[in-house]
């Protein structure tokens, strides 16, 4: 995963929790496929990577850890 990928949010197995899958599903299609703007460190407990989106559809710009995410179509 790099800045400049093509991402969605990943949907979740119901066997992770019913309302986490729900929301993951909810954030897909409300947001639709974002650009990854930046990559960091960030979180607690433990700190985890982390990455900055921009997601078109909503205007508007959310950090969001990588493993939540899956790259669509990467960058050049």
């Amino acid at each position: 995963m790099k800045v400049g990928d093509l991402v969605i949010r990943k949907i979740v197995s119901e066997d992770d929790g019913i309302l986490r899958s729900l929301a993951a599903k909810k954030q897909r299609a409300d947001l639709g496929h974002g650009i990854i703007l930046s990559k960091q460190m960030a979180g607690s407990n433990p700190v985890h990577p982390c990455i900055t989106v921009y997601y078109p559809r909503a205007g508007k710009v959310w950090d969001i850890a990588e493993s939540l995410v899956e790259v669509i179509s990467e960058s050049r």
